[in-house]
């Protein structure tokens, strides 16, 4: 069962850095800094960035309420 829900851990911490990495991501293309990426317009710049701050929203409260669970196991 640990190792269970160790995977389900790391799943979630995984999900987590994903999130951030694309909310830092469409953060930049809102300001207009396109490095390596097609340029978008602004009001899709926006919509992308709160897309992935409602992703990132979601993967910290699994992770939150992961390791909440094993905190509470142990």
């Amino acid at each position: 069962m640990a190792a269970m829900s160790n995977s389900r851990e790391s799943s979630a911490a995984a999900r987590y850095m994903r999130a951030t990495r694309d909310v830092e991501q469409a953060f930049r293309l809102v300001r207009g800094e396109t490095e390596g990426e097609m340029p978008i317009s602004h009001s899709d710049a926006v919509s992308r960035l709160e897309r992935a701050l409602e992703e990132l929203t979601e993967a910290e409260q699994l992770f939150e309420a992961l390791t909440r669970g094993a905190r509470s196991a142990h």
